[in-house]
């Protein structure tokens, strides 16, 4: 009785263990199974989220650069003005149907020149245009303002356009803020949300323009000058036009443009989406600013689950099924191993054990799947070198014996014994981890790099190792480029520290990291000094800004590299002229760690440069502005008067009986004499003036402006003023008398600058007739 309640207790103990046993496999499972459905959840929304992230990104990326490309057709229409002082209808028409804008450029409602009007010539500009052929024309709307401006030219000139032509744009002031930051910065600038005129038919459709400003001097080729401003070229544009084609039409992404920083039904200029789409409610949204021509756009990307697609081999439901069958699976075979009863236990421990060196070792094999394994038997040194560790190598099967000394037979001598010393301490239990990197020898005679990995797996009863496993892996690759960085890195350093030019390593906040000698030398800094400024702290002020947006291209990955000349201030104060080469290097992620620069110092070059520029413009003996110089400012002179008419007035002054003086005293005495004029002459001549030495005794006067004729004799009373002291050297005393002849430049009559030279001219061969030592106006030979 007692022997069978023992046996039930011993049988229903053995259930409930087999029982638990088997109900933690499935709980066990389920989870494991739970987790893996949860992880394929988790990879399906990244896969979907990084494709959305990079469709959206390429939309952003066509707008930039659909953008770039309008601004950049806009810089062409105003070269166009700038290359011709008076750019005609036909002319721009030529020139805008040489764009085939449709064909090019989609998205342009069509390309236009606003002229600037100053509000007392409002009526003469209307009656010009009038004049022109165009006799309904005026400026709208009407009414009186401070400013106004004028659609002059648009093209195509016909459809909806027209709408546009006369039209003051300044007068609204979305597009007068547009206008003026064009005017005030000089590059392209973006305005906000308008109703354009050539949209009226269509109804309300969101547009914007693209300005930029055109001013006087960019024609006349005279100092800038925002102030003298003739006008805007700019470009219409409506966005569901503009926007065409940045996504493709069968895509689910959903996009929206907003004029600004802040999202709004009022600010919105452009919707994909057929109805409205609310980012917080779906599984994917963006919100990006992009900053195009100085305006700020909000563009809001949405989508939702329709945007899923199915993904190979990750399927949630397909790892919930596959996991739960495993688990089910596992659940019985773990029932029927646990209730064989027959299985005894010596058995049981033997297969146990053969189970787990039989796992570890295809498992150690397929984790190094393509490498060669090897088995070593400590106790008999025997080896057993799979195929691919042989391959590895270039050899055979049958050419490599299963024995250890084959591995020792192959090993570089020079390796030999630092590997021997790893695998005795790895034997000995010194180390717990076999790892060796050794070179070993291939069939050919060529030497491998080879990392050998390894463990033990099992023991002798007294502890020794019994069995060790383990892995080759072909490096050779890896150390060769290793080897190929560390020699490049020698090369770098040796070239750094012995370079010619001033090389350093500039951090990302300006301050110097590294310096070479040259450089030091270059800037009179011991190195230490050196290392506590950045480049900000001795570049020349004039120079910084622009240095530091080349630097701001050059993080944000928009250039390679750059070149400028720029100053340096040396550490006793003086001031050199350098070229700068500067490049970025990046890690492997492509984040920016350091610039590299390069440094030539060019202060006698420039100072040369300026030599030959001036000796080039300038008269050797007078210091003067010679004849070259002359005739440019001329040039400049007559293409202002004539644009803003107003008049000036040219001098020839001659020194009456030079020759005499030449002849009786020497050209050294002449020589002298001329210096002594051009100093009285420089005297009297204001600023804006210029006095030029025309060759031998002659010299030019040219006054840059006058309001009247008299103001030129005005001039030349003080010319001969200057010249009532006596020219004297000394030795020599002279009384020096001039003629002058002055032409006066009228706007309203075609005269060139040969004209004028001529003018002048007789007006002095006039004097000379009548005397000399006087000035005259010219007057015409039948006067």
């Amino acid at each position: 009785m007692l022997d069978r309640k023992r046996t039930f207790s011993e049988k229903w103990l053995r259930v409930t263990r087999i029982s638990s046993l088997v109900a933690g496999v499935l709980v066990v499972g389920t989870l494991l199974t739970l987790m893996a459905w949860r992880n394929a959840v988790v990879v399906v929304t990244l896969e979907d989220q990084d494709r959305f992230e990079e469709e959206t990104s390429d939309s952003l990326e066509l707008i930039r650069e659909r953008m770039q490309v309008y601004g950049q057709v806009l810089r062409g229409v105003k070269g166009l003005f700038v290359a011709s002082e008076n750019v005609s209808r036909e002319e721009f028409r030529s020139y805008t149907e040489e764009l085939d804008l449709q064909q090019n450029y989609p998205g342009i409602l069509g390309i236009a020149y606003a002229l600037n009007i100053e509000p007392g010539r409002l009526e003469q500009h209307i009656a010009e245009v009038q004049a022109f052929g165009f006799p309904q024309y005026r400026v709208r709307p009407e009414g009186q303002r401070d400013a106004y401006s004028s659609i002059l030219f648009i093209e195509p000139f016909s459809g909806n356009n027209l709408n546009a032509f006369g039209f003051d744009m300044y007068s609204e002031r979305v597009r007068r803020e547009a206008m003026d930051r064009a005017r005030t910065s000089g590059t392209l600038a973006l305005s906000g949300k308008v109703s354009l005129v050539q949209d009226v038919d269509r109804g309300p459709i969101a547009g914007v323009l693209l300005y930029l400003a055109l001013y006087a001097s960019e024609v006349t080729g005279a100092e800038n000058n925002s102030d003298e401003l003739l006008g805007w070229v700019y470009a219409p544009f409506s966005m569901d036009i503009l926007m065409a084609g940045i996504q493709l039409d069968d895509s689910k992404i959903a996009m929206t443009i907003y004029d600004g920083t802040d999202p709004g039904v009022e600010a919105q200029l452009y919707s994909s989406a057929a109805e409205s789409m609310t980012a917080g409610d779906l599984p994917f949204s963006r919100t990006e600013q992009l900053d195009i021509a100085q305006q700020t756009w909000t563009v809001s990307f949405a989508a939702d689950a329709g945007f899923i697609q199915p993904h190979e081999n990750t399927e949630p439901e397909a790892v919930l099924s596959i996991g739960a069958l495993f688990t089910v699976l596992m659940a019985i075979l773990t029932w029927a191993l646990a209730s064989g009863r027959e299985r005894a236990e010596a058995r049981a421990e033997v297969m146990n054990r053969e189970l787990l060196e039989t796992e570890f070792r295809w498992k150690s094999a397929l984790s190094g799947a393509g490498h060669g394994v090897w088995d070593w038997n400590n106790l008999t040194n025997e080896v057993n070198y799979n195929t691919e560790w042989k391959s590895m190598l270039g050899y055979a099967d049958d050419e490599i014996r299963d024995d250890f000394s084959e591995w020792q037979r192959l090993l570089h001598p020079l390796d030999r014994e630092r590997a021997e010393a790893t695998i005795t301490d790895f034997i000995s239990g010194k180390t717990k981890d076999f790892s060796l990197e050794h070179r070993l020898k291939t069939r050919e005679g060529h030497w491998r790099w080879i990392l050998g990995r390894g463990a033990i797996i099992s023991r002798t009863e007294d502890g020794r190792p019994a069995r060790t496993i383990g892995t080759h892996t072909d490096i050779d690759r890896q150390k060769s480029l290793e080897l190929a960085l560390s020699e490049s890195d020698q090369r770098f350093r040796g070239a750094f520290e012995s370079a010619a030019v001033g090389m350093a390593l500039v951090g990302l906040a300006g301050e110097w990291l590294e310096v070479n000698q040259a450089i030091l030398d270059m800037l009179q800094y011991d190195e230490d000094e050196l290392l506590k400024l950045t480049f900000q702290d001795i570049t020349h002020p004039d120079d910084l800004e622009l240095d530091l947006q080349h630097l701001e291209a050059l993080t944000a990955g928009k250039i390679p590299s750059y070149q400028m000349e720029k100053r340096y201030f040396c550490k006793d104060g003086s001031i050199i002229w350098i070229v700068l080469s500067a490049s970025m290097v990046r890690d492997g992620n492509g984040e920016p760690l350091h610039y590299i620069a390069q440094i030539e110092n060019i202060t006698e070059r420039k100072e040369l440069q300026r030599r030959v520029i001036y000796q080039a413009s300038h008269d050797d003996l007078t210091g003067l502005p010679n004849r070259r110089l002359l005739q440019e400012r001329l040039a400049q002179t007559l293409a202002l008067s004539r644009r803003h008419k107003r008049s000036f007035a040219l001098m020839f002054i001659d020194v009456d009986h030079f020759k005499h003086v030449n002849d009786a005293y020497g050209h050294d005495v002449g020589d002298e004499l001329l210096k002594w004029i051009a100093e009285k002459l420089s005297a009297v001549v204001r600023t804006s003036d210029t006095l030029a030495r025309q060759g031998g005794d002659e010299f030019v006067l040219l006054l840059s402006e006058i309001s009247a004729p008299e103001d030129a004799t005005l001039v030349a009373r003080k010319v001969f003023n200057a010249m009532r002291d006596e020219f004297d050297t000394g030795v020599v005393q002279l009384k020096v008398s001039l003629s002058v002849g002055i032409a006066i430049f009228d706007p309203h009559h075609p005269d060139s600058a040969e004209d004028l030279l001529r003018k002048a001219d007789v007006a002095l061969y006039q004097v000379k007739r009548s005397g000399r030592n006087d000035f005259q106006l010219y007057q015409h030979e039948d006067e």
